[in-house]
């Protein structure tokens, strides 16, 4: 395969993005020439480049070297020099943001343009503005193929005006070691422990989750609730955590690394993710490949992730006193816990694994002409 392949995101969070890192660094180990491009360089991604001069010294650089490969060209191709000097075959966005630098490099229709689109620029972005929803219909004009991480991500697109034709699902994954049975032992513990892992954003539906903990607190039962990740929605949920009178269940333990997460999902019990708007949540899917049983909304994708009372329980989002019902219920029966922890292990080995997400990646640039 001769295709270049120019993967570019404007900006990726080592840690909360740490999924595209993964994915790419995997990537990279199949037979294809591909190359990781950041709208600015991070050091704590060192495999990827910039796709943009960002420095002065970059730019006497380009100058000096490509005077006379750029002498002719636009302005806006001079400003991503490095990838027009990479000179890709296909471009595929991680992020629907970066399409305003890269777009002028498609002009001479031979690069082909592949765009992901992972929740809020399809679910949110194209409905806070007018502006916004010309502008994500402008990708969808422009690309060649429009990726979804779920099917319900997609039929919104196509609702936004996506041409059904141009548009594919390939679920985003975990690494998983098949050689590895994860064993759902029952808690010996009198306190168990919930877990939610995610930004402290509205989306995530926190300040519902706390008002199920209330409930549950004000039935009688013990158990700790653990809530991992930073954000803007921090002081507020600790604003209803003091007026709900929970501090003594609730326990917000910020952003931690990978492993730290890891150990919290081993110890947990119960993974709750009370969303109001989703895509596909990594998230349930790592909770459910730890042999947690779930509690979420039945939103977006995750119904693509969670079998309804097989690895979990859903119901209609908003709405505590569902949401604390069914975590009563699983609560109390420690063999239910088990089985729906045992079923979604198994789910997330046979639908959700990275060797099966490479090659769905490796069919599609290889196909693309």
């Amino acid at each position: 395969m001769n295709k270049k392949i120019a993967v570019i995101a404007s900006w990726i969070h080592a840690v909360r993005q740490r999924h595209l890192v993964e994915w790419y660094n995997d990537l990279s180990k199949e037979n294809l020439e591909v190359q990781l491009f950041l709208g600015s360089k991070d050091k704590k991604v060192p495999s990827a480049k910039n796709y943009k001069i960002n420095t002065k010294q970059d730019k006497l650089k380009y100058e000096i070297l490509n005077l006379f490969r750029f002498r002719r060209t636009s302005r806006d191709l001079k400003k991503i020099r490095p990838l027009v000097e990479y000179n890709p075959s296909i471009i595929h966005l991680l992020t629907s943001n970066a399409f305003e630098n890269i777009h002028p490099l498609l002009e001479n229709n031979k690069t082909k343009l592949v765009v992901s689109f992972r929740g809020f620029d399809i679910n949110v972005f194209p409905k806070q503005t007018k502006e916004n929803k010309l502008r994500t219909q402008k990708i969808f004009e422009k690309a060649d193929v429009l990726h979804f991480i779920s099917e319900d991500l997609k039929n919104t697109a196509i609702g936004l005006g996506a041409i059904p034709e141009k548009c594919i699902v390939i679920h985003r994954s975990i690494q998983i070691d098949f050689q590895k049975n994860f064993k759902c032992p029952l808690s010996d513990r009198k306190r168990l422990i919930i877990l939610s892992v995610g930004r402290l954003v509205w989306e995530k539906g926190y300040l519902y989750a706390l008002e199920a903990i209330a409930i549950l607190k004000n039935a009688g039962y013990d158990f700790e609730y653990q809530v991992v990740g930073k954000g803007i929605d921090h002081y507020m949920l600790i604003y209803h955590t003091n007026r709900l009178n929970i501090q003594d269940r609730v326990n917000f333990l910020g952003e931690l690394s990978r492993e730290e997460v890891n150990e919290r999902l081993t110890a947990a019990d119960i993974f709750f993710q009370p969303s109001l708007t989703e895509a596909l949540s990594l998230a349930l899917i790592e909770a459910s490949y730890y042999g947690l049983p779930i509690v979420s909304s039945n939103v977006g994708g995750i119904p693509e992730v969670v079998e309804n009372e097989v690895t979990g329980f859903l119901s209609s989002p908003c709405l505590p006193r569902e949401f604390s019902k069914n975590i009563e219920t699983l609560i109390n029966d420690s063999e239910l816990r088990i089985r729906m922890g045992k079923n979604g292990h198994k789910r997330m080995r046979d639908r959700f694994s990275r060797e099966k997400e490479i090659e769905e990646w490796t069919d599609l640039y290889k196909n693309l002409s």
